[in-house]
């Protein structure tokens, strides 16, 4: 009898043994498996992703995460923004993104540059990184100064001025005003262009769209060409995964796109 329970027991021992090497191999094995789909996601072309299910909804799975605890507090749940923050969707870009693209990698891998670098962003790991105007030397940098607290306009042109770029913007305007404020408008070319469509290399925001961070209001843009601007996005290469970034990039292209 006693053996017969001896028997069973070890039975029991090794049974429960293979259970639990099974448990961790099924644990290891998802691991494996996650690690997998971000390594695919990496490597794969926005193409590539689309076509696999499985890998779609991982790379939907992850940048939706990451925007509910990342990104919606400053551009909001559905990326469209605030005055003062962009919007993600509007397929209004500042950087890289030329619309002559002939194929979706390159914007994403802009976007991916981005949100990894961060715009304006000054916290370099070591000060012989620093370079544009202070900036890190991969952040997206572009300084919009404030031509009043400068002392390079008095108030009178920069009412001038401020009707200048209202007629650019398709806004009502004083014509004999803005006359006199294109004649100050050498000034701003180097960053919005001779005809205010923008100059993707600095950063600098086309003035002709109707589409503006802060406004297009004259009382706005009086207060922009006057006191300037500088607002940041943080660089998120340190926080966020790789992966994690890759498939940001992907989804704001995408839904910039309509998709």
């Amino acid at each position: 009898m006693s053996s017969v329970m001896s028997g069973r027991s070890g039975f029991t021992i090794r049974f429960t043994l293979f259970a639990a090497m099974l448990s961790l191999g099924n644990q290891a094995f998802s691991q494996d498996t996650q690690f997998s789909l971000d390594d695919r996601l990496l490597n794969a072309s926005p193409y590539s992703i689309a076509a696999d299910p499985e890998l779609d909804d991982h790379m939907t799975g992850l940048a939706e995460a990451a925007i509910s605890e990342h990104c919606a507090a400053c551009h909001g749940a559905d990326l469209t923004g605030r005055p003062g923050v962009p919007n993600l969707v509007d397929f209004d870009w500042l950087w890289g993104i030329t619309f002559e693209e002939t194929n979706e990698v390159g914007p994403i891998m802009e976007l991916v540059q981005t949100i990894t670098h961060g715009v304006r962003n000054t916290d370099c790991p070591d000060i012989e990184d620093v370079s544009y105007y202070g900036g890190c030397a991969d952040t997206r940098y572009s300084e919009m100064p404030g031509y009043g607290g400068l002392g390079i306009f008095n108030d009178e042109q920069l009412a001038d001025l401020t009707e200048y770029v209202l007629q650019l913007s398709g806004e009502t305007a004083d014509a004999a005003a803005a006359a006199r404020g294109e004649a100050l408008w050498p000034i701003c070319i180097e960053c919005h262009g001779p005809e205010g469509f923008g100059y993707k290399p600095y950063g600098g925001p086309d003035l002709t769209d109707g589409v503006s961070l802060f406004g297009n209001d004259r009382e706005t843009v009086l207060d922009v060409i006057k006191e300037g601007r500088t607002e940041v996005c943080p660089a998120w290469g340190n926080t966020l995964a790789p992966a994690t970034i890759k498939a940001l990039a992907v989804y704001i292209w995408r839904r910039a796109n309509g998709g």
